[in-house]
């Protein structure tokens, strides 16, 4: 599976497509193409590459864009 632009993706929307692949006998291969330099990206597609473990992704999901406010009245419309 090749992901172009994968950081437009959220982690835990390409760890689930990253999980669609691979369940059968043969070698799977999941290939993520980024033309993105920021850092966040980067480390986005670091935390991909380091685990396939959906808990550590969204751990490092966490620390990388922070938590919502949900009760925020700025973010309301």
């Amino acid at each position: 599976m090749i992901i172009a632009s994968a950081e437009r993706f959220g982690l835990s929307q390409l760890h689930q497509l990253r999980g669609r692949i691979g369940r059968g006998k043969l070698q799977s291969f999941c290939i993520l193409i980024s033309d993105n330099q920021t850092q966040e990206a980067k480390a986005r597609l670091a935390a991909m590459v380091a685990s396939g473990d959906g808990f550590y992704i969204s751990e490092e999901d966490l620390k990388i864009r922070g938590r919502v406010n949900f009760s925020a009245t700025d973010s309301m419309v």
